[in-house]
């Protein structure tokens, strides 16, 4: 039972109940099952904050070895100048390949991101939808 309260539709259903026998208002029962969904709107978002900063940083993080990279290959000019240039070449290429590294990361990551956030809302508008359906657009006042 314990489980079953922690899902979102089972909650707004039970809220929207409680406060049809409290104030046998229509609208009161609306806005609190509005008022449920927003908030578990707001839980879902604030949760994938954490994942956007990693996802944000991702691509930093890349930058970081791109520069560290590039610092290797220039402290190896001086091999190149003599005609050794496969130190400061295998520095770029670390240089570049975590750039791009870090970038398709990002991308998957973004990606993912995205179709999660989109799912989590789906089920918000969904619960509320069946609430305004099932539910509140049954309920009279006698």
């Amino acid at each position: 039972a314990e489980e079953t309260q922690d899902q979102l539709l089972p909650r707004a259903m039970m809220a929207a109940l409680h406060r049809f026998s409290s104030t046998r208002n229509v609208q009161d029962v609306a806005e609190a099952v509005h008022s449920i969904c927003e908030s578990e709107s707001d839980r879902l978002d604030s949760e994938l904050s954490l994942v956007r900063y990693i996802a944000w940083a991702i691509p930093s993080i890349g930058f970081i070895g791109t520069v560290r990279g590039i610092g290797d290959a220039l402290g190896q000019a001086y091999r190149a100048v003599e005609g050794d240039i496969a130190g400061v070449t295998a520095s770029l290429g670390v240089a570049f390949n975590s750039t791009f590294v870090a970038l398709v990361i990002s991308i998957v990551i973004m990606f993912l991101v995205h179709q999660l956030q989109l799912i989590q809302e789906r089920v918000v508008l969904d619960t509320q939808t069946y609430c305004d359906q099932k539910l509140i657009r049954h309920m009279q006042v006698r």
